[in-house]
Parts: C-alpha cells; structure tokens; sequence
C-alpha cells in the first residue's frame, strides 16, 4: 500500500505547514546530526557494508544482547517483508484495525490471513505468525508488557511478531530483548526512524533468535542500507540524542488534544496510550476534511478509511507543539461551523 500511508506531504508540496499525519514528531532537532553527517559525505563514493554489522554490534552492546540477535534494516518495512517472505505460505494472524503493511506483506507471500476471528482460528494451521503492533498504530493502544511475554512463553508453537516501532512515545513498559533470550519464537521490530524523527533515511532493525536472523540475512538483499543511514545509526546510538520532547510532557499535551478534540460535538476520540489518536467524525468524511484542513490552513492529517475495518469518517493525528494542536482545534471547529464541505 504504497501510496495509503500517512506523510504524504509529497502530495501537496509546500501547501503544508503543519503535518498531523505522520506519527512521528515533527519538530525534532537535528542539528547535530545533520553537521555530522556533512562530514561523512565523502563516503556516498564507497559501497556500504553489504550487511551493517558495525551497526549491528553497537545496537547488541545496548541492548545487552548478542550481535547474531540484531539485523539493521531498511525501516522496519524492509524486517516485516523479509519476515513474510522466509514464512511463505504459513497462516498469519493480524488483529485489527492495524498497521497496513503486515497483511499487505502476507499477502505478496501466500501467507493465510486471518484477522483473529474465533472461527478462524479454530480451523488455521499450526504453522501461523501472530503479527502484533504495539503500541498499536493507528488506535494508539498498548498491550500490557506481561501480557504479551505470558502469551510468547505459553504459545511456543507459534511465531510472534512484536512491532515496538513507537515504543519511545508512550509511558507504558516494552518487551526487552535481553528478557526474552530463552525464547525462540519472538521477533521484535524497533524503529530508529521514528526513535530519532528521520524517517527519509529508512532505519530499523530487529531482534531475534540467531538462527532466525541467519535465515532471514540468507534471503535479503546486499545494501538495502545505505551508506548515509549506516552513518547516522552509529552516530546516532553512540550520542543517543533526545529529540521528542519529554515523554511525560508529551502524553499531557497529547491528552489535551485529545480532550479538545473530543469536545466537538460529532466528534468521537478512542483513548490511547502514545501521542497520537484515532478520530471519528460523524458530519463529514475523513477526505472531505483533509482536502478542506489542506487547503484551507495548510494541515495535513491522516485520512484513516483505508484501514481494515474503518469507515471513510475515521482520521488520525498525531500530537505536535501545543500552539499547532490549538490550530488543528481551531481549524476542525470553523470546517463544522462554516466550512463547505
């Protein structure tokens, strides 16, 4: 779903002044990084590291794991369809609404999705995945750390994808690596993208048991990192800058806009546990004010009708500086008041 993601200032140039559709903060600053990475230049000359195991080595020392658990990636895009592709053919269980990518993945790979139906999964094979996002995009929701480690452990049998890509927005606890080394039926997928607000150079990686992530290197393309990601990523994990704000902070400010929000009349706000939320707007579809917000003051949010199990009436936003909430707040009240639409 290539063109079905939010971000999509591509689309509309420098109409955009404010962007709420992507979950990622979008007034970090990188400053630092950006005046090292000038200094690296020269190296877009060379090939990169056909596999990034520098990188790699850095991330395991972190984490306090062994480097044959890690394997960078390109996003975590790149981890979730190598993983679709070394299972071929399993059946792949993706409970919804969630990130559109898993059943997309599966799909391309012949895998049997079900979207955790009881009947179902009564009659799926035992070869299955379970693909869970968390916390959750787009519902913001965050599965309690206990929870999901019980259900590893007692589920052997089955595969389990845990995506923590948003796990440095939100307050509640997540899965380490270095508390599942006994477990070889987990893969977690982590996001320096979104951990560092630079989703343009496409950088994630995943952990897992060795002899997982030696198959899945079997499959995967040489340099699907690039020399610039490489670069940033070892910058980045050795300086370990803070460029969201304080998360605590953060969630307030987010609990506001949501409080706001949901103050409109028609308006409906699931509760969430990150900095971004999924809306529900009864008087107009979700396109309807998207083009208008763009067009009208330059703010893009994210339509989200093209989830499995939404309708063409659910948006999603995420959190930004408090003075860019109150003009999305501010925005969405004129559209019901007087917008055309």
């Amino acid at each position: 779903m290539i063109y079905g993601h939010g971000d999509d200032t591509y689309r509309y140039g420098e109409k955009v002044k404010v962007n709420f559709s992507s979950n990622i903060y979008q007034n970090a600053d990188l400053t630092e990084l950006k005046q090292y990475l000038t200094t690296r230049l020269d190296a877009i000359g060379n090939y990169p590291e056909p596999e990034p195991k520098e990188l790699e080595e850095l991330i395991a020392e972190k984490l306090e794991i062994p480097a044959s658990m890690v394997m960078v990636t390109n996003g975590a895009n790149e981890a979730i369809y190598l993983i679709a592709q070394l299972y071929r053919g399993w059946a792949s269980v993706i409970p919804q609404p969630t990130y559109t990518e898993y059943a997309d993945a599966c799909r391309m790979f012949d895998h049997i999705i079900s979207y955790e139906r009881t009947d179902e999964l009564n009659i799926l094979p035992e070869d299955r995945i379970y693909w869970i996002c968390n916390p959750d995009n787009p519902t913001g929701n965050v599965m309690l750390k206990q929870l999901l480690a019980y259900v590893i452990k007692k589920h052997p049998r089955y595969l389990h994808v845990i995506d923590q890509s948003y796990a440095d927005y939100t307050l509640q606890p997540m899965l380490k690596p270095k508390e599942l080394l006994d477990c070889y039926n987990v893969m977690i997928l982590h996001s320096l993208s979104k951990k560092y607000c630079i989703p343009g150079l496409r950088l994630g990686y995943m952990t897992a048991s060795p002899i997982i992530i030696e198959r899945l290197r079997d499959i995967r393309q040489p340099w699907t990192v690039n020399t610039l990601a490489i670069e940033a990523g070892k910058w980045l994990i050795k300086n370990d800058p803070k460029v969201i704000p304080d998360i605590k902070d953060y969630i307030a400010e987010a609990q506001r806009l949501h409080d706001e929000l949901q103050a409109i009349d028609g308006i409906m706000v699931m509760d969430t546990k990150t900095h971004y939320m999924l809306v529900n707007i009864d008087w107009a579809t979700s396109l309807e004010l998207k083009n208008w917000l763009i067009e009208n003051h330059g703010i893009l949010i994210r339509d989200a009708s093209n989830f499995h199990g939404l309708d063409a009436h659910c948006f999603r936003v995420a959190a930004q500086s408090p003075e860019e909430n109150n003009a999305l707040i501010n925005a969405i009240k004129e559209f019901k008041d007087g917008g055309e639409h």
